[in-house]
């Protein structure tokens, strides 16, 4: 044989181990399993001899006792078994001797009958008759009277080669006064035994245990334990047990019990006996494996011989130089082979790289008005789009509003796109041309309609615009707005339609979140070139005051009042965006009343520009709260705070320095330029106290530092103090205090006061 290359052995010896290993299995679960079916055969059929064993015995032994119960309950056996017989009565002799041979037929051959009269005292055997002895008399009543049933079956010890019935009688009397004895040889049975069952020896045993039969007498008797065990164990009939004896080895027991005399038929079955029988298959099953291998390995040899012409073919085509580098030949067609999937792979994947770019650059001009009827037709065609359609609608998709907690502006692209695939994998294949982003805010789709029943359409947009939202809320928790094109029939037309898409979103300032806007619905009001011009003047104005005196919450109140009116009073988009722009003038003009020069936008943008990129009365409302208003009321507040501030810290400094003069507020305001009532105030909510509340507690605690440093007078220090006399002084000071101010100077003298 030619020498084979390596991958050949690579084919070659998986096949044989294969085959081997499945010749080694099936052989194996053969051998197993008609192992165990010939035991169950064999155990059976087992068992059918010992029970056909016992029913041929029964036969023959339960008709011999029928009729011997028969003939002792006959009237003629009544007579003559208490009479005495002798020579003279020879015809009677003549009649027993008859009767007892033709009862003794109905048994197994040479089953003879002896009657024994012990009144009579006589006896009829096959040797005819005769006068009892006394020993004989003797043996019989002790060993034959003796027995506790009246009808038994026994084996002597002194005779072993034959069993007896002995029946007592009369049979239904206490007293008895005659034998009838059975005498069945054991050879006799043996002709009995089932043909069957010939091959195999038979035992049997009486309801003791001792061994009555037995077919082999060289085979060793069945272990005595079993026996006892099998006579005391009244669940089955007939069954089979195993058998495991230190010594003599495992075999198993079948066995039947008797019902009529309780004797146990019992066979061994040996492994001998399995193995035997096993022969036949097992050297047909080492034939069969032989040939099996010897089938595997020839198809082996040709199938690898056949599989392996292929890569011989292919060897071929791979230059000779590269065949000492690789370690076998399926190496070496594997790595030519990945190195042509993965060229062929890139240049599917560039091809349907660039088909899907083409085809979205052709939905762009489609949005952009940039082709004529015969290009589309062309595009179509080699784009294998459908052109058969009733009606065709845009379907104009943007953002709400984009969560900062979760996304940020330039998470838009990618959001858009993520919402261009979810559409293309929602609505059908069938049912629109490609999605399409077609800036930084929308993304648009045309959708195809087969139906010529337009108000059908409604329904059908509807549900996929419905089924839209929902998925970009449960994936991206954003909601979106969809605004519907007129329905048109002209590819050409797509531009318009795609106007209508986003004209028909603006018209979520009045709507609000989430909508769904067929522009056919909303397109009567766009018509509307008349522009209102009313503007809640009122509103703004109470809002600008709420600001002015920073507070927040009536600003927040009004500025939702004031919106809620612009949106209310203002159906039409475009005069809704007039208006709003006139309140952005108003605020912008109010921002520079108050002082505020700067305002924080994001990205850079214009305030303009912000509010025009909002879709929702919300968005506004937020944009306009937390950018303009609140930073608003924060820097008033915050020049207000520190300006009360500074004039309070002017009126604390004259109180302390002047507090033993007569000061008063209109003096300080006189001073200071300010009107009294605005210095009261703006005292009043920076200490929490009055001026003159807070003049009077600092000349009391001056006081108290005299009455306890000084040796000043109480006159004295109530005329420093400003006090018209001392008795007004004392009161005021008791008041504080709740003493005089000489017992105050007693009881705090030495002690020194610090500020």
């Amino acid at each position: 044989m030619k020498h084979k290359p390596k991958y050949f052995y690579r084919i070659f010896l998986p096949f044989v181990l294969v085959g081997t290993l499945a010749m080694i299995l099936f052989n194996g679960f053969a051998y197993f399993f008609t192992k165990d079916s010939f035991e169950e055969k064999i155990i059976l059929e087992k068992q059918e001899n010992v029970v056909q064993t016992m029913n041929t015995f029964e036969q023959k032994l339960q008709t011999l006792d029928y009729a011997l119960n028969s003939y002792v309950h006959d009237s003629g056996f009544k007579r003559y078994i208490n009479e005495t017989l002798t020579v003279k009565n020879f015809d009677t002799y003549q009649s027993i001797d008859k009767q007892l041979n033709y009862i003794s037929s109905f048994g197994p051959s040479q089953t003879t009958i002896d009657l024994v009269s012990l009144k009579g005292n006589w006896v009829i055997n096959q040797n005819g008759l005769k006068e009892l002895t006394k020993s004989e008399k003797d043996y019989i009543t002790s060993h034959y009277l003796s027995l506790q049933h009246p009808s038994t079956w026994l084996k002597e010890e002194k005779v072993k080669n034959e069993i007896k019935l002995v029946k007592q009688t009369p049979y239904y009397q206490s007293s008895k006064n005659g034998v009838l004895i059975v005498h069945i040889p054991l050879k006799a049975l043996t002709s009995l035994l089932y043909k069957q069952a010939e091959s195999s020896p038979i035992y049997i045993y009486s309801q003791d245990g001792t061994l009555i039969y037995q077919s082999d007498s060289d085979e060793q008797a069945i272990n005595q334990k079993i026996i006892n065990d099998l006579t005391h164990d009244h669940q089955g009939q007939t069954s089979v047990i195993p058998v495991d004896i230190q010594g003599v080895g495992q075999y198993k027991v079948a066995y039947a019990k008797s019902g009529y005399n309780g004797w146990i038929y019992l066979t061994k079955i040996s492994d001998s006996e399995f193995s035997e029988a096993m022969k036949p298959t097992i050297i047909g099953t080492v034939l069969m494996s032989v040939f099996m291998l010897i089938v595997t390995v020839i198809i082996a040899y040709v199938s690898s011989d056949y599989f392996s012409k292929p890569i011989r073919e292919l060897q071929k085509f791979i230059p000779k130089m590269q065949r000492n580098e690789y370690r076998d030949e399926f190496e070496l067609i594997g790595k030519s082979i990945r190195e042509v999937m993965n060229k062929n792979q890139s240049l599917e994947h560039i091809i349907t790289s660039q088909y899907e770019q083409l085809k979205t650059l052709f939905m762009l001009n489609l949005f952009h008005g940039r082709m004529n009827e015969q290009e589309i037709s062309e595009q179509l065609q080699a784009f294998k789009y459908s052109q058969n359609w009733q009606y065709l609608y845009v379907l104009a998709i943007q953002f709400d509003h984009l969560d900062n907690k979760n996304y940020t502006r330039k998470d838009k692209d990618v959001l858009l796109f993520s919402i261009n695939q979810l559409v293309s994998e929602i609505i059908g294949e069938e049912e629109h041309l490609t999605p399409t982003v077609i800036d930084s805010q929308t993304q648009a789709t045309i959708f195809i309609c087969q139906n010529s029943k337009t108000d059908q359409h409604v329904l059908v947009i509807n549900q996929y615009a419905e089924k839209i939202q929902k998925a970009v809320k449960e994936i991206f928790n954003l909601t979106i707005s969809i605004g519907i094109s007129s329905p048109f029939k002209r590819l050409a037309d797509s531009k318009l339609a795609l106007g209508q898409g986003i004209e028909a979103l603006k018209y979520r300032l009045k709507v609000g979140k989430e909508s769904i806007i067929f522009y056919e619905s909303v397109s009567s009001i766009f018509k509307n070139n008349h522009i209102k011009t009313y503007f809640p003047k009122i509103l703004e104005n109470q809002l600008f005051d709420a600001i002015k005196l920073g507070e927040n919450d009536k600003a927040k109140e009004t500025l939702h009042l004031l919106l809620a009116d612009l949106f209310k009073n203002n159906t039409n988009p475009h005069e809704l965006e007039v208006n709003i722009m006139r309140f952005l003038n108003d605020l912008i003009s109010f921002m520079h009343i108050v002082g505020m020069d700067t305002l924080m936008i994001e990205d850079h943008k214009t305030l303009y520009n912000a509010i025009s990129e909002m879709k929702t009365s919300e968005e506004i409302e937020m944009f306009v709260k937390h950018k303009i208003v609140y930073p608003m009321i924060n820097a008033i507040t915050e020049r207000t705070d520190s300006q009360y501030k500074t004039i309070s810290d002017k009126i604390v400094y004259i109180i302390q320095n002047e507090f033993d003069t007569e000061l008063s507020l209109e003096s300080i305001a006189a001073r200071l330029h300010y009107n009294k009532n605005y210095l009261s105030s703006i005292f009043k909510k920076e200490f929490k106290q009055s001026f003159s509340e807070y003049l009077a507690l600092y000349r009391y605690d001056m006081a108290k530092k005299w009455l306890k440093e000084t040796n000043m007078s109480v006159k004295e220090i109530s005329e420093k103090l400003q006090y018209k006399n001392s008795q007004n002084f004392i009161r005021s000071f008791r008041k504080f205090e709740g003493t005089t101010p000489g017992k105050y100077r007693d009881l705090h003298r030495g002690e020194t006061l610090s500020f």
